[in-house]
């Protein structure tokens, strides 16, 4: 990383070739339509792209956002309290912000406001950290990343990532824990009119979900059991009548299909233009047309896939080796777009994909295959077990003459016959800790799918 310079390195186009290695461009071959085996076999890496290719991909992440928890050596300095005292002083002036650190190719503007869980907030390009005075055994970090769409394509995510830790390094900061909180996997296919894929007919699209949204619940089946429910949403968009986009799914677990030149003309960024047309290989960022696909993937569902009950999507590093095993179950087992409208009544699983999304499914990320998705199954049923403890605690309270209308003092004796009791069985600490595991053995098993 030495030879980028620092100024502006994040946006400068004069440095193309500085992407990730999970940005480069790719050419996907065309494909048999009528088989979808095999998808992976299709897909060659090469550089440079042919460019007479009707299927050229270019993917990569295009936004990540990790939270960490920090140990400050008070040795080295105090950073949060540089910090407090910076902030101190741009709230005392007019101006939103304020230049602070200039290291390890960042220019950093301290903020005058923080957000409602982090005291401080300071900003790189569309690089952003946020701190706050939490203990690093606290529940909630007490730092957060947050790489936007620029730096994720070019220097890189994992550039950015990097230096991100040595500039907290330099000022005395101990990874204690790292998540991953949220992550959006993109592929941009040039050349490919959104238009010409269909992609606005409801009918087309397969989704591992009981109900597709809100208005026409289509319940489907894998097998003999109902698969489990998402709050999935089907919105279609459109500028001027035209078709632009569509989105499935919201929250935690979403898909977006776009136009992505639309969206660079509606933004009006010229930087993105221009860093967009030489990621793309066009002289011209609107020279031709791009579709991208893009699976936004929050920290609930993202902590559900994993190698083993050990091995799951944490850190940065964890999540390198599985994007693969991510594109490839929400490519395949979580949306499908079809080359004919589906039959609800019958098979879905048989229905051939389309064309389009035989390219989708064929483009190859780095890191393995073999994370699956692990869905946790109740063998209890909760409810039961409430409705027995009310009956027992309130035969206890019959037997000590209480009021039968008395509700707050009914209360009032269960939480402390409760809390009496679990604290009891908490004197041995490990007797207690190994109950729980029991118990909670016995009532969730967790099962791929």
């Amino acid at each position: 990383m030495q030879g980028i310079p620092l100024a502006d390195h994040r946006y400068n186009h004069r440095y193309p070739l500085l992407l990730h290695k999970d940005a480069r461009l790719i050419h996907v071959p065309a494909a048999d339509s009528g088989s979808t085996s095999g998808a992976q076999a299709r897909l060659t890496s090469a550089s440079p792209v042919v460019q007479a290719s009707p299927y050229r991909v270019c993917r990569g992440l295009d936004f990540l956002k990790v939270s960490f928890w920090l140990d400050w050596d008070p040795q080295i300095q105090n950073f949060c309290g540089i910090l407090d005292f910076m902030k101190k002083q741009v709230q005392e002036t007019e101006r939103d912000c304020i230049p602070v650190f200039k290291e390890n190719g960042f220019d950093w503007n301290l903020y005058r406001t923080g957000t409602s869980k982090f005291a401080f907030r300071i900003k790189s390009g569309d690089v952003t950290l946020m701190f706050s005075k939490r203990k690093s055994d606290h529940q909630m970090p007490n730092c957060r990343l947050e790489i936007g769409s620029l730096s994720c394509w070019s220097p890189g995510f994992f550039s950015i990532y990097e230096r991100v830790n040595a500039f907290l390094a330099g000022y005395g900061a101990k990874v204690i824990k790292e998540r991953v909180s949220e992550v959006h996997l993109a592929a941009d296919f040039i050349g490919t009119d959104i238009k010409a894929v269909d992609l606005c007919n409801q009918d087309k699209w397969i989704i591992k979900a009981t109900s597709f949204n809100p208005h026409d619940k289509i319940p489907l089946y894998h097998g003999s059991q109902e698969l489990e429910p998402e709050d999935l949403d089907f919105n279609p968009h459109y500028t001027h009548r035209r078709f632009t986009g569509v989105d499935l799914g919201k929250g935690n677990l979403m898909l977006r299909v776009y136009d992505k030149v639309t969206e660079l003309k509606r933004s009006k960024a010229i930087n993105k233009q221009q860093v967009f047309s030489e990621i793309w290989g066009v002289k011209e960022y609107d020279e031709q047309s791009v579709t991208r696909v893009e699976y936004q993937v929050r920290r609930p569902k993202l902590r559900e896939f994993a190698l083993s009950e050990e091995e799951r999507i944490d850190t940065v590093s964890d999540l390198l080796n599985a994007l693969r095993s991510l594109w490839q179950y929400l490519t395949t087992e979580w949306t499908r777009h079809t080359q004919n409208p589906v039959n609800r009544n019958h098979n879905q699983s048989k229905s051939k994909v389309s064309e389009f999304w035989n390219k989708v499914q064929a483009v190859v990320w780095s890191g393995v295959f073999g994370y699956v998705r692990m869905h946790p199954v109740k063998h209890k049923d909760i409810n039961m077990l409430r409705k027995q403890a009310r009956g027992c605690l309130m035969s206890v309270c019959a037997s000590m003459e209480v009021e039968p209308v008395d509700i707050d003092k009914i209360v009032h004796l269960c939480k402390d016959l409760i809390e009496e009791d679990l604290h009891q069985f908490f004197e041995d600490e490990e007797a207690f800790k190994n109950r729980m595991i029991t118990k909670r053995n016995e009532f969730i098993s967790t099962l791929a799918g």
